[in-house]
């Protein structure tokens, strides 16, 4: 009994003993089990159109890159004015309507100023001052030389005829400040008090604001003109994306409210100064409008190719096609007909619509650039 009793303790202490290398043996074997190499992911190669996922090279050279910008359509600025007023006054007469084309100089509005009336008042006052007072100075001046009288009164002609010129002088810049003349006539004076509003530029009255016998305040705007025919666009470009815009860059515009109607144009100004709210600074592009077929104020989308000079020999990729993994950013690199290999990458500079990849990735290299979040979720799962 003694015996069995050892010769079992035996046999359990050996097979105690054995476990450890029992264990070893088996993670080497799970280790061997395991697939070397970087991590993939597989679909079935017919299977990608169906799911949305599109294949192309990496970087400019191998592939058009565009970014789209959100913008809409204003007046072109330089054949642009509103008209008004420096002054309050009452509307008298107009003589255009909206619509109407009209010439630089062109005779909009008649507005009565009172303040008007009354530095002209004051102007015709100095004049006829001015004109008795220079005649006195002449006359004491040849009496002087009869010596008919004396020296101290042909002084004090002369200053006052010099007071009086002054006079006159000040009360000349006073009506050139409110923007009218003299008014004309003899007794019976003609134009005192008013103001005639023209068109500072030639183009159409593309709005009136003034109303017949209302009274127009000096803030206000009684007519805009511009040119229809001559509009901008005006494209909202986020801050990270301004490094890839340039003066004289081509763009196609498109119109949401005008299906299959586009329009080619080049930027011709980028504002230097990013909005503290938007994050944003305004491109703008010139669009010729010769049918008179757009409107300012319409929504459009700006189709801008990516210059090669935007990458300077860096890798730019859509920035769709750069997943997260954990803390990791990925790109899905095609080693194969519906073989993937995730790979991980260092992002540069990243935007609403570009990533620029410093390393990880090489210039050609296949990736996913449509539908890499179908690949990244099927990681996921993994």
């Amino acid at each position: 009994m003694s015996l069995t009793r050892s010769t079992l303790g035996f046999a359990i202490l050996l097979t105690l003993a054995g476990c450890p290398e029992s264990r070893v043996t088996a993670a080497q074997d799970s280790s061997a089990a395991r697939p070397a190499g970087p991590k993939t992911v597989k679909f079935d190669p017919k299977a990608l159109d169906r799911l949305g996922i599109k294949v192309e090279p990496a970087g400019l050279q191998t592939g058009a890159l565009d970014l789209e910008v959100p913008g809409s359509l204003e007046y072109n600025l330089d054949k642009y004015a509103e008209v008004g007023t420096l002054v309050d006054g009452r509307v008298t007469a107009i003589n255009v309507k909206p619509g109407d084309k009209v010439k630089k100089g062109q005779v909009l509005a008649t507005i009565v100023v009172p303040s008007i009336a009354a530095a002209q008042a004051e102007y015709l006052a100095a004049e006829a001052s001015a004109k008795i007072a220079q005649d006195n100075a002449s006359r004491e001046a040849a009496l002087l030389d009869k010596q008919l009288t004396t020296a101290r009164e042909a002084e004090i002609a002369k200053g006052e005829a010099l007071k009086t010129e002054a006079e006159l002088g000040a009360a000349k810049a006073k009506l050139q400040a409110l923007g009218v003349g003299r008014p004309t006539g003899g007794s019976h004076i003609t134009g005192a008090g008013t103001l005639l509003l023209n068109a500072p530029l030639d183009g159409v009255v593309v709005r009136r604001d003034a109303i017949l016998g209302r009274f127009l305040q000096a803030k206000e705007s009684a007519f805009v003109i511009a040119d229809p025919l001559d509009l901008r666009a005006s494209l909202n470009v986020y801050e990270a994306d301004i490094p890839y815009f340039q003066v004289g860059q081509e763009a196609e515009i498109s119109f949401d409210a005008m299906p299959g109607k586009t329009v080619k144009g080049k930027i011709v100004l980028i504002e230097p100064q990013v909005g503290k709210a938007s994050r944003s600074a305004r491109a703008f592009i010139d669009v010729p409008n010769a049918d008179g077929s757009l409107r300012p104020g319409m929504f459009l989308r700006a189709s801008l190719r990516l210059p090669e000079s935007a990458g300077n020999g860096r890798l730019l990729v859509p920035a769709p096609s750069v997943q997260p993994i954990g803390d990791d950013d990925v790109v899905f690199v095609e080693i194969s007909p519906g073989v993937f290999e995730v790979r991980k990458v260092a992002v540069a500079r990243r935007t609403t619509q570009v990533a620029e990849i410093r390393e990880g990735l090489q210039h050609g290299e296949r990736i996913a650039v449509d539908g890499a979040f179908i690949l990244r979720g099927e990681v996921t799962k993994q």
